[in-house]
This record gives C-alpha cells, structure tokens and sequence, in this order.
C-alpha cells in the first residue's frame, strides 16, 4: 500500500518538482541557443547523414499504412532514409504487411520487413538496429503521424550543429506537455549506439525504453531539444477507438512485469552507462 505523504512531504515535493523544471528548461534552451549560434558563426553546411527508421509492428496493418502515408507526405529525401519492419511469424496480417513492404520500396524508400519471434520489444529494437546502416536512428512507432513538412532535413540540420562521432541524443516533439523533461521517441547517432552497445535497454519487457535513454540524456548531458520536428501519437490511452489487439496485449503485459521495480533497481547501472557516453 502507498504511503501517505504529509503535507511538508508534498510542499517538499512539489518545490523540487519546480526546480526542477526550471533547470532542465533553461538548461535545454541555452544549449540550443548555443549550439546553433555556434553552428551559424562557423557557417557549417548542413550534412546529409543516412537515417534509419526502425519500427517493430503487430497486428496493425492499418495503422501502419496510416504512418507511412504521412512519412511518404512529409519527408525531404525519401532516397536517404531506410524503413526497417519486425514481425512475429505468427502475425494475423503477416501477408498486407508484405505487400504494403513491397510498394513502399516502389515509391523508392528502402524498406525491409523481418520476420522474427523475439519476447521483448527492447530486443526486437536491438535486433532491426543492428540490421541498420544509418548514421542516425529513429525509433518510431505505427500509430504515429508525421507533422513536419521536411522532418528528415531537420534532423540532419540538427544533427549537424554537433560531433556526429560523438555520442548524441535528439528530442523532438511528440505532444508530451513538458517536452524537456521526456521524449518518447528520443533519435541517437550511431555513436551513441555503438558507445552502449545497444539501443533499448533489454532490462525491461516493453516500458521504460524511452525513459532510460532520455535519464542516460539527463546524467551526460548529450542531447538536443527541439521545436523543428513534431509527430503525433494516436496513443490508445487517449483515443478509444485506437484500442487494438496489441494495445491490450501491452496493457496485460503491464499488469504482469515488474519493470518499474526494475527502474528503481537500476538506477547504478544508468549512471554507469551515462558515465560512457562522456568518455
């Protein structure tokens, strides 16, 4: 049972809870400030990096074509990015995302679909990123949409404005109401990828994933946040009729892991990984 906080616990609380946004908020926006007048002063010419899009998907054939109808809307150079696709082998509508694989690649972005039974989304986002050749990798999700006209070049711009073989993290905005304080889909550069050796954490079945990279973010203090790139997310918690099969398989999931138990248990191990990323 939870215990009662007193009403000193709770101003306590709270007053820590404002500094710390007050810091991360200034601390976010200075960054930005100066990395990009330092990227003007130098007059640095934006870079072209390869990115790869990773998204495992279950059962969600629709929502997936939902996705890539806006990517294919909004992205710059569909030629400079790469769709890596994970399913289960016993995935109802295996057959529509085969062919939906096939006509993506005929509007000519490279897409390749893996078929694979793995027991944690961590590590079937591991597994589609060691496949991957991008120098930046973006996780995404199917019942995502892409907002930005052009979020492709706005993410090489921004990755420009920093040592792309260092390890890097960049946040863009997903409708998250403080969005310096956590990024649901947080973008690395490969350095960062091959500095950890993986990309998810495999400490946790589903939850927590993002949450792990943006505390990494926090501790090293490598990463950018930025207003340039939005998505929206057609999260099931918030749009009823978004609930699916899988939705209420993660849910049931939930209910059974121990993954918060986890985070709390990890918090070492975090900072120890942190630490890498400064080295």
């Amino acid at each position: 049972m939870k215990e009662k906080r007193t009403l000193l616990q709770s101003i306590k609380k709270d007053f820590l809870k404002g500094l710390r946004r007050i810091y991360w908020y200034t601390f976010t926006k200075i960054n930005y400030y100066y990395l990009t007048t330092l990227f003007g002063f130098k007059k640095k010419k934006i870079s072209s990096y390869k990115i790869t899009l990773v998204c495992p998907t279950r059962e969600r054939i629709n929502k997936f074509k939902r996705m890539v109808e806006s990517l294919m809307k909004t992205v710059n150079d569909p030629k400079n990015i790469e769709l890596l696709i994970l399913l289960d082998s016993d995935d109802p509508e295996l057959d529509s995302y085969k062919i939906e694989s096939e006509t993506i690649n005929k509007k000519g972005l490279a897409t390749k679909l893996y078929i694979i039974d793995l027991d944690s989304n961590s590590k079937r986002i591991n597994y589609l990123v060691y496949k991957s050749v991008g120098d930046i990798i973006f996780t995404i999700s199917d019942d995502i949409s892409f907002l930005s006209k052009d979020w492709d070049h706005y993410i090489n711009k921004e990755f420009s404005k920093i040592n792309i073989d260092k390890p890097f993290c960049l946040w863009i905005t997903s409708g998250v109401k403080y969005n310096y304080l956590h990024c649901d889909f947080p973008i690395i550069n490969r350095s960062w990828y091959e500095t950890l050796g993986y990309h998810s954490s495999e400490y946790f079945a589903h939850w927590y994933l993002d949450a792990w990279i943006c505390d990494l973010c926090f501790r090293s203090k490598k990463f950018l946040v930025t207003d340039l790139i939005k998505i929206h997310q057609f999260s099931a918690n918030k749009y009823k009729d978004e609930i699916d099969n899988t939705h209420l398989k993660n849910i049931g999931m939930q209910k059974t892991n121990n993954d918060h138990k986890t985070w709390v248990q990890t918090k070492n191990i975090r900072i120890s990984e942190s630490n890498k990323l400064t080295q």
